[in-house]
């Protein structure tokens, strides 16, 4: 069994905790560093066994989370992970995964079902990368944010609306009618590290509308955290999208607990950042509460999606949900100071420890069943480092401060020591 926490009462600063996420950390980026990089551009889909899949292509939202996270690492000083952020650097501005002929950035590159559509998915999680890459130094990181950020301007943001729009054919000719709240969450987390990046407000103000209009009703009642994930043109809910296609990897059926505990953090992130809005603090808490009552099976880990009632529709539980869960126990503490989220918190490391870390083949596995046996029914392989990363990162983060502008703080102080 893993040396997860001692016997400190507080069990974020607890020291075998903490050298546990250390070591954990290093044990993560061993697993994805060495084949990482394609040799045509951009970032592998790594699968179970640690290698490279290249008939997935170069995917636009793996190469993205790759760069954030390599960014944190060379942060850290950990060796080689500029080079990772460096092939993306070039990867994303000059080569092959940008479209110069219409702009933008398309999903997939390559690969045996290469795609040419234009995402907001994948382009706010490359605005992410950009950001982190900047506040890390690297010299065509504020480049690769300004790109992002123009195009997000020009072809996605909806003033009137205060959200944005989700897709377009390659040549922005036709827009969908479909809107989504997975890709604004995502522009979300984006927005605030690019304020941090750069100090510029609209970005702050952006995010915060943004949850202003997903979740600004999530503590208002009885079912209210329960967040539509789906939307007609002029943002109507649509309970009934894929009712038939339920285990969609990107929209399926239902809501997604894991998604009200990523707005849980997002929100509490707006708030330390300095957007005070009294709604915040209650909307993350009954956020986080709603996922535990509907969500948190018998056996624990939390149900991939439920019906507006609250009952599971699918039942797989997935790695990423519980790496978020850290995340929000670990800002609920901080806003509130509630032994119960530091309870929930070690809850959370403990489950991770006993079903989703792989301890034979490293890293975690990405899905497991009803009786928590790993299976591969939505996704093939481990390829998302992103949301296990961060969870290695939550017991140190402060409440004013992202991922990237905490760890070169960090650094900061530890030179000046």
């Amino acid at each position: 069994m893993t040396d997860l926490f001692g016997d400190h009462e507080d069990r974020f600063t607890d020291p075998v905790h903490r050298e546990f996420l250390l070591r954990h950390r290093r044990d993560l980026l061993d697993f994805y560093q060495p084949e990482v990089r394609l040799a045509e551009g951009g970032m592998a889909w790594i699968g179970a066994d640690g290698h490279a899949m290249p008939e997935m292509g170069a995917q636009l939202f793996i190469g993205a989370r790759m760069m954030h996270v390599f960014s944190l690492a060379a942060l850290e000083g950990r060796p080689g992970a500029g080079d990772v952020v460096e092939h993306g650097l070039d990867f994303y501005l000059d080569g092959a995964g940008r479209d110069h002929d219409h702009d933008g950035w398309v999903p997939i590159v390559g690969g045996s079902a290469p795609q040419d559509r234009k995402e907001l998915y994948g382009t706010a999680q490359l605005l992410l990368a950009a950001s982190s890459a900047t506040q890390a130094g690297f010299s065509r990181g504020p480049a690769l944010l300004a790109a992002c950020s123009d195009l997000i301007d020009r072809r996605f943001w909806r003033e009137e609306d205060g959200i944005c729009v989700e897709g377009f054919d390659r040549t922005f000719t036709h827009l969908d009618d479909y809107r989504g709240q997975n890709a604004n969450m995502h522009l979300t987390e984006a927005y605030l590290a690019t304020f941090e990046a750069t100090g510029e407000r609209v970005y702050l103000d952006r995010a915060l509308s943004i949850a202003r209009r997903i979740t600004g009703a999530a503590a208002s009642g009885e079912g209210s955290w329960r967040l539509p994930e789906h939307f007609t043109a002029d943002w109507r809910p649509m309970p009934d999208y894929n009712v038939d296609d339920p285990r969609h990897a990107f929209r399926p059926y239902g809501s997604q607990p894991g998604h009200w505990l990523e707005w849980t953090k997002l929100l509490l992130q707006l708030r330390g950042l300095g957007a005070d809005e009294p709604w915040l603090l209650p909307a993350a808490i009954a956020l986080f509460d709603g996922a535990l009552a509907d969500a948190w099976g018998d056996g624990g880990g939390f149900v991939y999606t439920v019906d507006w009632d609250g009952r599971p529709v699918v039942e797989e539980r997935f790695f990423w949900e519980v790496a978020e869960a850290m995340g929000a126990a670990r800002y609920l503490w901080l806003a509130t100071g509630e032994q119960r989220f530091q309870e929930w918190y070690e809850t959370f490391w403990r489950f991770a420890d006993s079903h989703f870390i792989d301890h034979r083949l490293g890293s975690w596995h990405s899905e497991l069943d009803a009786h928590g046996n790993p299976v591969a029914l939505t996704w093939d392989g481990k390829p998302d480092l992103y949301h296990v990363y961060q969870a290695t990162l939550y017991a140190e983060l402060p409440a004013d401060r992202g991922f990237a502008a905490h760890l070169r703080a960090a650094g900061s102080q530890r030179l000046a020591g």
